[in-house]
This record gives C-alpha cells, structure tokens and sequence, in this order.
C-alpha cells in the first residue's frame, strides 16, 4: 500500500448516481493530496463531473446511457464490459476502492485483478459486495461524504479524517459564460432558486408548499428561478412560474446546472443530485429532508442550512409517508434567510 510519500494508481468504483458521485469527490482530493493518482469508473452519464476534474487522472465509462440509447443487445454489452474489463487490468492498479458497495461495483472490483481492493464493511455495503474487499472499513462517521472519505484512511495510514471537505470539479468557463447571459437577459441576477424534485417520489416538496414558498420570496423582492431536471419536473416547475410570475430555468447539461447554480443567492432543493452539486459549488443552501437524515446527506458548515420532516427512514415511493408535507414555506423562508445572512454577514 502507498504512504504520504509514494505515489500509486488507485481506481475509485462509484458508478452513480448524481449526488453519490459529488459525495466521493472528497476521497479522491483527500488520495491526491497524500501523493496517490487517482482513476474512476462510472456510468457514461456522470462522466461530466470528472472530465477534466483536476485531481481524476483518467476515467472509465460503463456505457449505460448508450446502450439504452442504441437498444444495444446483451452479446454487444457483454463484449463491451470485457473491453472495458481489459483496460482496467492493463493499468495495473495498485488499490481499487469500491466506493459503492453493491454486486454491480464489487463485480468490476474483483475483475480488476486488483490484490489491494478496499471497500465498506457488512452494514454499509451491501449485497454480499463486502466479501470482494480485502481491507474493509467500518462505519464510524455519520455523514454520508465522511463514510466515504473513511475508504482512504488505509491509504494515507491516517487516524482519523482531516477536517474540512474539497469538491474539486472542472473548471467549465464556456458553460459560465452561457448561465452568465442567461441571467442578463433574464434580468435575474443573484436570484434564489428553488429545485422542485428529486430521485425518489416521497422527497419532493409538495407543489402547493413550494407554490407557496416562491409566493414568499417574490413578496419579498426577490428574484427566483425555478430548476429542474426531467420532463415532469419541467411540467411542475412550468405550472409554478405560471402560477407566481418565477422565472424558469432553461435546459442545462449537468455543466451548465453548475453554472447556474454557483450563481444563486441561495438554492433550496429536496435532498437531490442539483442540492449537493449547489453545496459543491460553493452556492449558500437549504435541504429538505424527509425519508432520509438531513444529518447523513445534508450541507454542513457555513452558509448552510437543513430543514427534517418526519418521514418514515428510507421510504422511497410513498409521498404521503415522506414527511416532506411538514416542511412549512415559512420554515424554509426563514432558513434561506439565515443561510444568506451567515454567508454574506448580512
């Protein structure tokens, strides 16, 4: 194993999804900073956030957006797996981590070759994907990112996490520029914005709530834009602006969301993939948070604040057992208010 002093390749396993990748970055800037080169395997549709990332040498893509793109066929995905299976061997590296501790990943760990494979212990790794991993790290820390950033303690021979967490991610001036003249001639500049859903039905912030809250903010003087993702939440997002008179967000690539968000004046979103790019952004946040603890997958630190509803832990389906209907407009007014006023001295 490498040492603060001598430099190896390690090859992170995270294929997914849009926030779990955002909360490993913190290993990897935490390998690099102790001498290792680091790698990464994904699925293709969240390679953006590591292209050109400054401390991810080089990336491998598992194909799934194009395979369901093409129909692509399981002889074709299998001789693509066994290419992709070949490069990795050929690299020969020194650790891989299994960062997200499923069969999936554990898979692609055992087929590296790998003598040094670490990975999450029984509990927070699952589906027997613990038994891959020879060095296999307890859950200590609470927060989601910490748990992650534990997989590189036997790495760096560290007793404990360096406080403070890194985002690093590429640098995208073209797509800054593109938000920037959006903003312009949206006249919007520094606006709040809202996200009005999320990856699971019983996260979402129900319309009527959310409606509410964009009332709150325009009463105040206050200019917002509405984000979305998908189809249907454009739909809901659409018959909001309507509603209130907020601007809509136009269609960005996961580069251009960055963008947009790292210029609000403070984002607030369910516990989603755009709230943990926004904290990563540097942009001031409010979560909100039902089936899942705010404590585990919150923004910490300054500038950020977390509002629990009193969800049934890890529901994904049911809105109605979410929680997310006790979260009150006036609660998250007054924590985006506070996120502001702690990030500016306002």
């Amino acid at each position: 194993m490498g040492t603060d002093r001598t430099a190896g390749r390690v090859l992170i396993v995270r294929l997914g999804a849009f926030g779990d990748i955002i909360h490993t970055l913190p290993l990897a800037a935490d390998l690099v900073a102790t001498g290792w080169t680091v790698d990464w395997l994904c699925e293709d549709r969240w390679a953006v956030l590591l292209d050109a990332n400054p401390v991810v040498t080089r990336v491998h893509r598992v194909p799934r957006s194009a395979w369901r793109r093409s129909g692509t066929g399981l002889r074709h995905r299998c001789a693509d797996l066994r290419r992709l299976v070949r490069c990795i061997r050929a690299l020969r590296y020194d650790v891989v981590v299994d960062a997200q501790g499923l069969a999936k990943s554990a898979a692609v760990v055992l087929a590296s070759a790998a003598r040094n494979r670490i990975g999450h212990a029984c509990g927070r790794a699952r589906e027997l994907s613990w038994l891959v991993s020879r060095d296999r790290v307890p859950t200590m820390a609470v927060h989601v990112i910490d748990q992650q950033r534990a997989l590189g303690l036997p790495l760096h021979r560290r007793q404990g996490l360096v406080p403070g967490w890194q985002f690093p991610l590429p640098a995208w001036s073209a797509e800054a520029a593109a938000m920037d003249a959006w903003l312009v001639r949206s006249d919007v500049p520094r606006p709040w914005m809202l996200n009005v859903g999320a990856g699971w039905p019983s996260k979402i912030w129900p319309e009527t709530h959310q409606q509410a809250f964009v009332d709150m903010v325009l009463a105040a003087g206050h200019p917002l834009v509405l984000v979305w993702g998908s189809p249907a939440e454009r739909a809901v997002a659409a018959r909001i602006a309507a509603a209130t008179g907020a601007h809509l967000a136009p269609p960005t690539t996961l580069s251009c969301l960055a963008a947009l968000l790292a210029r609000a004046a403070v984002v607030v979103s369910a516990d989603s993939g755009p709230l943990h790019l926004a904290m990563a952004v540097g942009a001031p946040t409010v979560g909100l948070f039902g089936p899942v603890p705010a404590e585990r997958n919150g923004p910490r630190g300054r500038g950020h604040r977390t509002v629990q509803g009193r969800g049934q832990a890890w529901e994904r389906r049911d809105a109605a057992l979410g929680g997310m209907a006790d979260i009150s407009p006036q609660v998250v007014m007054d924590a985006a208010r506070q996120a502001i006023a702690e990030r500016t001295g306002i």
